[in-house]
C-alpha cells in the first residue's frame, strides 16, 4: 500500500500556489508603502513610491522562488 504524503495532496498544492499570489501581493503593498513613507519623511521625489513598489516585488518574487525550490525539494525527496 502506498504511503500517503501530504505533498500528494492537490488541495495543498492548491493551497501553496493561491499563497504565493497573496504574499507577493502583500510585498508589493508594503513596499509601496514604505517608499510613500520615506518619500514624505525625507522630502524626497515621488519617483521613491516606484522604487519601493518595484523593491517589495523583487523580494516577493525571490521570496516566492525560494519556497517554491523548498516545496519542489520536499516532493523529491
Amino acid at each position: 500500500m502506498k504511503n500517503p504524503n501530504s505533498q500528494d495532496n492537490p488541495w495543498l498544492i492548491a493551497l501553496y500556489i493561491s499563497g504565493a499570489g497573496g504574499l507577493l501581493a502583500v510585498y508589493i503593498v508594503i513596499g509601496f508603502l514604505t517608499g510613500k513613507w520615506l518619500a514624505e519623511w525625507l522630502d524626497g521625489p515621488r519617483y521613491w513610491l516606484a522604487i519601493g513598489t518595484v523593491l517589495g516585488l523583487f523580494i516577493g518574487i525571490l521570496n516566492i522562488a525560494l519556497l517554491i525550490k523548498k516545496f519542489l525539494g520536499a516532493q523529491s525527496e
